[in-house]
C-alpha cells in the first residue's frame, strides 16, 4: 500500500517573469489555504497539506534561506518537533495553535535552532502560514521517538531521534507553553518590526522585515548584497513596468541592482527577506 503524501509541492512555478538582470517576479500559487484546487479538503487521515516553497540563494551556496507557503487542513495536528536553524512561523490565513498560543493572521512566532515547540493545531477553517528556515540544509530537525507513528507523519521523510538537551523538559508532554526568551519568542507584523536570525552583530544573520509604503511611496533602487526577497502582503508596487501584487513575491540574487519599486494606489504591505545582513 502506498503511504498517502501529507505535503504535496507544485513541480513548477505558477508565474514566473524576469523584471531585471537577476531580478525576477515570482506569483505564488492561489487559493489561499485550501489550496490551488481545494488539495487540503481530500479526505486522508491526517490531512493534506499543501505547499510551495521560495529560495533565497545559488545551489553551489553555503546555505539557502527557505520561505515555504504552506496551506493545511482545518484541525490538522503537528506534534511538537524541532528545525536545527532560525524559524520563524507568519500566519498569512485562518489560525493555528502553536502550544498555548493561538495565533491570528499577523501573529508571528520565532524559534531559536534546535529548541523543541508545539505542537501545531489547525484551526477550524484551515491555516495558511509562512514557516520561514535561515538554512533550509537544517531545517530537518526533529520528532520525538514516540511521534513515529503518528497518522499526520507517516509516509513523509521525518527524522525521529531522542531529545537532547533543553528539549528532555519535553519528555512525557505533549505540549509545551511558549515562554518569550526561552528559546522561542511571540511577536507580531508591524510597520518596522524586524528580526534578526542570529546574532545582531553577525554579518551572516539572517533578516526578516515588515515594511509598509503609502501610496506613491518608494523604496529607491539599490544594489543588493546578497540575496533578497520581497512578498507582498497587501496592496501593489510597481518595479519597471511589472505591477506586483497580494502573493507576487519580488525575487533578487547576490549582487542585483533592483529598479525601484513605487507604492500603488493603495500603498503596499511587503514581507522582506534578507538571506544575510548584507542585502540589507
Amino acid at each position: 500500500m502506498t503511504a498517502p503524501i501529507r505535503s504535496m509541492v507544485p513541480p513548477q512555478h505558477f508565474h514566473e517573469e524576469p523584471i531585471a538582470p537577476g531580478v525576477t517576479l515570482r506569483r505564488l500559487y492561489p487559493g489561499g489555504l485550501k489550496g490551488p484546487n481545494g488539495e487540503t479538503a481530500r479526505d486522508i487521515p491526517g490531512g493534506q497539506t499543501w505547499s510551495e516553497s521560495i529560495l533565497l540563494g545559488s545551489p553551489g551556496d553555503d546555505f539557502l534561506m527557505c520561505i515555504p507557503d504552506i496551506r493545511m487542513p482545518p484541525n490538522q495536528l503537528w506534534p511538537m518537533h524541532w528545525h536545527d536553524c532560525w524559524t520563524v512561523v507568519v500566519v498569512i490565513e485562518g489560525k493555528c495553535l502553536i502550544g498555548d498560543w493561538y495565533m491570528e493572521p499577523g501573529d508571528v512566532f520565532v524559534a531559536a535552532p534546535s529548541v523543541e515547540y508545539g505542537p501545531l493545531l489547525i484551526g477550524p477553517m484551515g491555516c495558511r502560514l509562512l514557516e520561514i528556515f535561515n538554512d533550509i540544509a537544517l531545517a530537518p530537525g526533529g520528532y520525538g521517538p514516540e511521534y513515529r507513528d503518528h497518522p499526520t507523519l507517516r509516509g513523509g521523510t521525518h527524522v525521529f531521534k531522542p531529545r537532547e538537551g533543553v528539549n528532555r523538559r519535553n519528555e512525557g508532554h505533549s505540549s509545551l507553553p511558549l515562554t518569550d526568551g526561552d528559546g522561542m519568542w511571540k511577536t507580531r507584523l508591524a510597520p518596522g518590526w524586524s528580526w534578526n536570525l542570529g546574532a545582531a552583530g553577525d554579518p551572516d544573520r539572517g533578516v526578516i522585515r515588515d515594511t509598509r509604503l503609502k501610496p506613491g511611496e518608494s523604496v529607491a533602487a539599490q544594489e543588493r548584497g546578497d540575496w533578497y526577497g520581497a512578498l507582498v502582503l497587501d496592496g501593489s508596487v510597481d518595479v519597471n513596468a511589472s505591477t506586483l501584487v497580494r502573493d507576487d513575491v519580488l525575487i533578487a540574487e547576490r549582487g542585483a541592482a533592483v529598479p525601484a519599486m513605487v507604492a500603488g494606489r493603495n500603498g503596499a504591505h511587503l514581507l522582506e527577506h534578507f538571506r544575510t545582513a548584507r542585502g540589507l
